[in-house]
């Protein structure tokens, strides 16, 4: 168990806790996200294992505020931050945050962040496996892409919350990010191969039925809400994300908006009436959709490397993960 002390603090804790990050590659043996975090070097600069690492990524959490529905970045309220891998990150109902993080030995487990006591607790501990992409699915339950012993499977996971009685969510392989639906009937997943595509799955058959919805999707799957859809986004040749609309129930997308730059991150909110915001990162500044376009809210030029963002459904706390 480690204590959430402070962005300086917490960095001594190197060896205790994991997480991870990516961008659209080839697939190969190891997982996703740790797949386009692969920093580039010659084999005379390092090892292959070297090589494989993922680069270090930490989460940095900040107070978020609202003038009406408008989203105002707050004061820093501290994070994640020692050398290695923390990423992923998920606000849990129960006021705490998940994050996939690695040890040394290049595995990947969960852990939870309780949000009032500053304590961190793994949620899972598997030697030999991995778990990475932690979420809180519409039934409570916890789920994860789950990694085996000797290579990448790449199956969706439901699990308790204790990471008790886990089995398969669905048997597609290999997926990297996933997104369920409010029913649990259907799952959208990210699945690899060349190109990468958009699957979706319906859980009801038996076996389940696949049906293709699109190619080059990006990581960030987040439900719509009370409704049926899931959003996503598509990229297009010149690396633009757009976000669409994917109804579970019809496989149908809707398109909706473009991230801003070559971004394919964005956080949904969720307002108490039902509408919706959407936040991302531009030009080392955070954003929302306003109005049909891109509004500033606060700037984070002192981070680099910029990519996940996730909201806690009070609203009240923004993770952003950036760069060591």
């Amino acid at each position: 168990m480690k204590t959430w002390l402070s962005l300086i603090s917490i960095a001594a804790l190197a060896a205790c806790s994991p997480a991870v990050d990516d961008d659209i590659s080839t697939p190969d043996t190891t997982a996703p996200d740790t797949q386009a975090d692969t920093v580039e070097t010659s084999e005379e600069e390092a090892s292959e294992e070297e090589a494989a690492a993922p680069p270090g990524t930490d989460i940095h959490l900040f107070a978020l505020d609202w003038s009406g529905e408008a989203p105002v970045l707050g004061a820093s309220l501290g994070g994640i931050t020692r050398p290695g891998y923390d990423n992923q990150p998920f606000f849990t109902p129960d006021g705490g945050l998940l994050y996939t993080a690695d040890d040394e030995t290049g595995e990947t487990d969960i852990w939870r962040l309780d949000l009032a006591s500053g304590e961190t607790t793994p949620v899972t501990q598997t030697p030999g496996e991995s778990e990475y992409s932690p979420r809180i699915a519409p039934d409570g339950r916890l789920s994860y892409i789950f990694q085996p012993p000797g290579g990448y499977a790449g199956n969706a996971y439901l699990a308790n919350p204790d990471n008790t009685d886990r089995q398969p969510a669905e048997a597609l392989a290999p997926v990297g990010y996933y997104g369920f639906s409010g029913d649990m009937s259907a799952v959208a997943v990210f699945h690899l191969g060349e190109p990468m595509t958009l699957q979706l799955i319906d859980r009801t058959t038996t076996p389940e039925t696949v049906t293709h919805i699109a190619d080059n999707p990006g990581r960030s799957f987040f439900r719509a809400g009370r409704g049926p859809a899931i959003y996503v986004t598509l990229a297009d040749d010149a690396g633009i994300h757009t976000v669409h609309a994917l109804n579970t129930q019809t496989g149908e997308l809707r398109e909706m908006f473009a991230l801003p730059g070559t971004s394919q991150d964005f956080a949904v909110a969720v307002l108490p009436d039902d509408r919706i915001t959407f936040i991302a990162v531009h030009d080392n500044r955070l954003v929302w959709r306003a109005w049909g376009g891109w509004e500033p809210i606060g700037a984070i030029d002192w981070l680099t490397g910029v990519t996940r963002l996730a909201i806690s459904p009070d609203l009240s706390t923004l993770a952003i993960v950036a760069e060591e």
